[in-house]
């Protein structure tokens, strides 16, 4: 009975984080001939963190100097995931009128802010994670305070072979995927294959100035 409402509740919340991806707009959006009433978003949850990290490093190479601070609050950002969500072209985002386009960037922000976070340095993920035969509800980054200069380097590098500039880590999301692999011992994959909404929970949960204080 207990295995019954947990699978209902569950559900329930899936349907509830839908209807938040699918924006509503204001007015009808003409774009080549068509209108929309609405941007379907839904396509947010099949998106992994190594999305995010290879719309940061496409938005770096195009000269996005916005994104290089805090990259997912910036437009460009937003505009990129709602593209990878929706199969749009990048032109349908680029031509809406403002108010309409902070409706969809809203509701890609709010697809990066979950409810879970992290306690005592242990990263509560949203919904159970099975990776090699194993089942992950949390995970424990105390681990980086142990972690070294030469640690940062690796991570550095790491990120240069990628094709991005070394320039502030703890707003890289690669960064923070390379620390947490080395101070948990589980492979970079497990962290690169997260799904999005995890994405700062764990950029914020590895730079944690009280590991480094």
């Amino acid at each position: 009975m207990a295995e019954d409402k947990i699978t209902a509740a569950e559900t329930a919340n899936e349907g509830t984080k839908k209807s938040e991806n699918i924006v509503e707009l204001a007015r009808p959006y003409g774009f080549e001939g068509k209108e929309y009433g609405e941007i379907d978003l839904t396509g947010l949850e099949k998106l992994t963190v190594q999305d995010a990290i290879d719309v940061q490093r496409q938005l770096f190479g195009e000269g996005e100097a916005a994104a290089s601070v805090l990259c997912e609050t910036t437009t460009a950002f937003a505009r990129a995931m709602a593209v990878k969500a929706t199969g749009m072209p990048i032109e349908f985002f680029k031509l809406m009128p403002r108010g309409a386009f902070k409706r969809v960037a809203g509701a890609v922000r709010r697809h990066l802010n979950v409810e879970s976070g992290t306690e005592n340095h242990v990263m509560h993920l949203e919904k159970p994670r099975h990776y090699k035969g194993k089942e992950y509800r949390d995970i424990d980054l105390n681990g980086v305070a142990d972690l070294n200069t030469l640690n940062e380097s690796e991570a550095e590098n790491r990120m240069a072979r990628e094709g991005f500039v070394v320039t502030e880590n703890s707003t890289n999301y690669l960064y923070s995927c390379v620390i947490a692999a080395m101070a948990t011992g589980i492979p970079e994959e497990f962290f690169t294959t997260l799904p999005l909404y995890e994405l700062l929970k764990l950029k914020n949960a590895v730079n944690d100035a009280d590991f480094f204080g």
